[in-house]
């Protein structure tokens, strides 16, 4: 009964954590080259939607040695008209490494092209890949024809484009409701005192 109660609580911490995290669903990297941008100015890749999916983020591989306020966002594939945007505050950073946006919610629907861009009001320094490569997952591909370059950080807007593709990173997932998490909660501690029952039997 020890070794049944045990597994039990295991199980339910192993698929509460499961549950929760997100899945990458596009993964554009290794990337292979650095390009190093000032305060109030970022850069931004394409994605080609062939089938709809919904997303909860997206990441950049960058660094940032002072840190600083990231402003994640989505335009619409002709860069004149910006869908989303959010931020995050970004301790320094002093090695290369994947830096997610908040979570949210976002349908990507089928047959457009979308740029997802981000900017920093500090220095920092991202991720690139050339020559670009053919990449596809999940009825997302990646736009090979050059990056998006933004500027001003209060709104970026788009300034140029570049001949590079940038490394990006969707996720799928949900943040899990409190009604979600008190329930998890309660099973949890109803499951350890049962084992802490049986244990002192």
């Amino acid at each position: 009964m020890r070794k049944v109660s045990l597994l039990a609580v295991v199980a339910v911490l192993c698929l509460s954590t499961a549950a929760f995290a997100d899945n990458i669903v596009f993964d554009l990297s290794p990337t292979n080259g650095i390009t190093s941008r000032d305060a109030g100015n970022g850069v931004g890749q394409g994605v080609t939607v062939d089938t709809t999916q919904a997303i909860s983020g997206m990441q950049f591989f960058l660094d940032s040695p002072n840190g600083g306020d990231f402003k994640f966002f989505i335009y619409n594939g002709t860069n004149d008209d910006l869908l989303f945007l959010n931020t995050e505050h970004v301790d320094p950073i002093s090695q290369m490494t994947w830096v997610a946006s908040p979570t949210f919610n976002f349908n990507l629907q089928a047959g457009n092209t979308y740029y997802f861009g981000v900017i920093s009001n500090a220095a920092a320094d991202y991720g690139y890949i050339f020559p670009p490569i053919d990449y596809s997952n999940n009825g997302l591909t990646a736009v090979t024809s050059g990056n998006s370059n933004y500027s001003g950080y209060g709104v970026p807007v788009f300034s140029s484009s570049g001949s590079a593709e940038i490394g990006l990173r969707l996720t799928e997932g949900s943040v899990p409701e409190p009604g979600s998490m008190v329930l998890l909660g309660t099973g949890v501690v109803g499951l350890a005192g049962v084992l802490r029952r049986k244990l002192m039997l």
